[in-house]
């Protein structure tokens, strides 16, 4: 079977010899998600808060057309020359559906879920952690809008930690796809499944309250052909941080 061709970095592919602990994170939000320089800040947070547990970060983008799994230097450089000169748009974000055009035609972008999914799982890295899932929007029955992110986690065996769905989903019926394709959800912690920004939806999911029991779980997931789809681990917003759920469901109704 042939593989995507990958570029990644020698610290990674260290690690991953050797057995460490990687941890996949998703380019997006630098590339679309956040203002210059608050994006390359929010890059540098991410990826400290993986070192003080002994676990290498690779964040994971498409630059030129290579498959780049752990930013390099000279990649963070790239990336941030183009928001210093005002050439932002030259990036792409790119879905799973996008990485063969942007392999054969040498785009660089930030890479979705989906995307960062399939990269991690071809570089050998079993858990990513992102902000929001994408999922089923509002309205979907006369948009079919359905993120790609659904049918990745039916297909692709990685442990993806997550804050939820975003808040401007359909959240009952992203649950309902995922659960229609046999994709487990556990809350960190939690009995309650959060929406991002906030650590509420009334929507009562299984709770683990340990690492070792989503080790476990993804464990025997992997034992059995029929059960390799993606794990979802719902890990919701620190109270502190959080905005109530009535104000944001109030905002997004709008939208």
């Amino acid at each position: 079977m042939l593989h995507l061709p990958l570029k990644i970095s020698p610290l990674v592919r260290e690690s991953l010899t050797m057995n460490k602990p990687v941890l996949a994170l998703e380019s997006t939000v630098i590339t679309h998600g956040l203002p210059y320089p608050q994006n390359f800040d929010t890059m540098q947070a991410l990826e400290a808060e993986a070192w003080p547990e002994g676990v290498v970060p690779a964040t994971i983008a498409i630059i030129k057309g290579k498959c780049c799994v752990g930013l390099e230097k000279q990649d963070k450089e790239y990336l941030t020359e183009l928001f210093r000169s005002g050439n932002q748009a030259e990036l792409t974000k790119i879905s799973i559906r996008d990485i063969p055009q942007a392999l054969v035609q040498g785009l660089s972008g930030g890479t979705t879920v989906s995307a960062t999914m399939l990269l991690a799982y071809e570089a050998g890295i079993r858990v990513f952690a992102t902000g929001g899932i994408g999922g089923v929007h509002r309205g979907w029955q006369d948009s079919f809008d359905i993120s790609s992110d659904i049918d990745a986690l039916a297909k692709i065996p990685v442990v993806v930690v997550c804050a939820g769905s975003k808040a401007i989903l359909d959240i009952e019926a992203t649950l309902e796809a995922l659960e229609s394709r046999s994709v487990p959800l556990i809350g960190w912690q939690t009995k309650e499944y959060p929406t991002f920004y906030s650590r509420a939806s009334g929507i009562e999911i299984p709770q683990v309250s340990s690492a070792q029991e989503i080790a476990d779980i993804f464990r025997l997931m992997q034992s059995c052909k029929a059960l390799q789809t993606g794990l979802l681990v719902a890990n919701p917003i620190p109270s502190e941080y959080e905005i109530p759920f009535c104000e944001i469901e109030l905002t997004s109704s709008k939208l």
